[in-house]
């Protein structure tokens, strides 16, 4: 990247960051471009003739290569606006001093943009205190009791006919797992761009009915300048909303502090889970690390839950007509018989598509397929939504009419032929109508 990041605005983020105890120093991601007092003291640069060009050189051999992979990590996920791993951009590191002492300290990256540029902030901070054992002790259950409930909503996904069971299910496993959890939403993202809930606990119903925010209010936009694309936490949204406006334009709510993830599906944002508290600076590391564990599983989930839907579809329909196969017509007819009143009934069409062989021969079997596509097209258009339309194979189709007498049909299909003779086809200039044989 060389020395083309610009002066001044380093300049200025260093004036700024200058009086900090933290050792702070601008790189390209292998020179130091610039530093502040504390790096010095720290790490010994300048003194006594200690030279680098690299952060990296005042790292011990073990955590050298931790930090180059780091720094590849972030650049392949900031490529593809991807979350960036907290693993990534907090790393435990080795300090060698002056004296060759080795002193653990804790690296921060943070990635640095300016205009077409970009380089690298990197933090060197004092390690806090060790975690006591009932720390670490809740920490663990906190990411056990998260495993437990994402692994009975992954078993129990497939078998879920409402989707809105599966958001409900997410939301308490989050809830149950972050202390300071008020309030919790599952935002989607509409084609105009819109954050509408799907999914929210904490919240009435009558407030969240007709609510929408657009994305350049979210939390993440105004914090990250762009559509989310990272989890973010914010400690007091009022550095990011002024505390008179209505937060959310929902009333009677006090949200304070938030945490927030995107959930993308096939590399497309579906939509953000947001983590709200009544509490300023609510949220932890250990809460940070559950949501995006979450965010992975749900988006695992969700894939998967697609992933079985069009199996599912693909299995119950024809693929070359899209209307439903064989099977699935003769399950749904036999369900309605078994369930059916005394005073319900049906009507069932068996339909043949004539000369379908003829096409086939002459103009090739694509000339077939385009003739059978358009019959279903023309059948579907004169059906009612609850009328149910099936290929049994080749050019064999059925009708089943629900609670409706055969009269009524007998004129429908006169007209779909009609419509056939009115409307014919074309083949290498040649006009082919589509005449079908049916039996009540």
């Amino acid at each position: 990247m060389g020395m083309s990041i610009n002066e001044l605005d380093r300049g200025q983020l260093l004036q700024l960051l200058e009086n900090s105890g933290f050792g702070i120093v601008i790189t390209d991601g292998r020179r130091i471009l610039s530093h502040n007092k504390a790096f010095v003291d720290i790490t010994g640069y300048g003194q006594n003739g200690r030279k680098a060009v690299c952060v990296s050189d005042y790292l011990s051999p073990r955590t050298k290569t931790t930090f180059f992979r780091s720094i590849r990590n972030i650049e392949e996920s900031l490529a593809h606006d991807q979350t960036v791993r907290s693993s990534d951009k907090k790393l435990s590191v080795e300090i060698i001093n002056p004296r060759g002492e080795y002193i653990d300290m804790q690296l921060f990256i943070s990635h640095l943009q300016s205009g077409d540029d970009a380089g690298w902030i990197v933090q060197l901070v004092s390690p806090p205190p060790a975690e006591s054992c009932e720390e670490k002790e809740e920490s663990l259950q906190k990411m056990v009791k998260l495993k437990d409930y994402l692994l009975n909503i992954s078993q129990s996904l497939v078998r879920l006919d409402n989707i809105q069971n599966f958001y409900s299910l997410v939301l308490e496993a989050a809830e149950k797992t972050i202390n300071r959890a008020d309030y919790s939403s599952i935002l989607r993202l509409s084609e105009d761009g819109v954050f509408v809930p799907v999914a929210f606990r904490g919240y009435r119903w009558d407030d969240m009915d007709s609510f929408e925010l657009p994305k350049e209010k979210s939390f993440s936009w105004l914090k990250l300048g762009r559509l989310l694309n990272q989890t973010i936490v914010v400690g007091d949204v009022r550095e990011l909303v002024p505390e008179e406006e209505i937060l959310y334009e929902v009333e009677g709510y006090e949200v304070k502090s938030t945490l927030q993830t995107p959930i993308y599906l096939k590399d497309e944002l579906f939509g953000i889970l947001a983590i709200d508290s009544s509490s300023l600076n609510a949220f932890t590391d250990d809460d940070f690390n559950n949501v995006e564990y979450l965010r992975t599983q749900i988006q695992i989930a969700l894939e998967n839950q697609i992933l079985y839907n069009r199996m599912l579809h693909k299995n119950r329909h024809d693929e070359l007509t899209g209307v439903i196969s064989r099977g699935a017509f003769e399950e749904q007819v036999s369900q309605f018989l078994r369930g059916r009143h005394y005073y319900e009934s049906c009507c069932i069409i068996m339909m043949d598509l004539n000369d379908l062989k003829t096409v086939n021969d002459v103009w090739g079997h694509a000339a077939g397929d385009q003739m059978l596509v358009q019959f279903t097209g023309v059948l579907q258009k004169h059906m009612r939504g609850t009328d149910l339309f099936a290929r049994l194979g080749g050019d064999e189709f059925a009708i089943c009419f629900f609670s409706s007498q055969s009269a009524q049909f007998i004129e429908r299909l006169a007209e779909i032929q009609q419509y056939f003779i009115d409307y014919p086809m074309s083949f290498d200039d040649r006009s082919v109508s589509c005449y079908f044989s049916y039996g009540i």
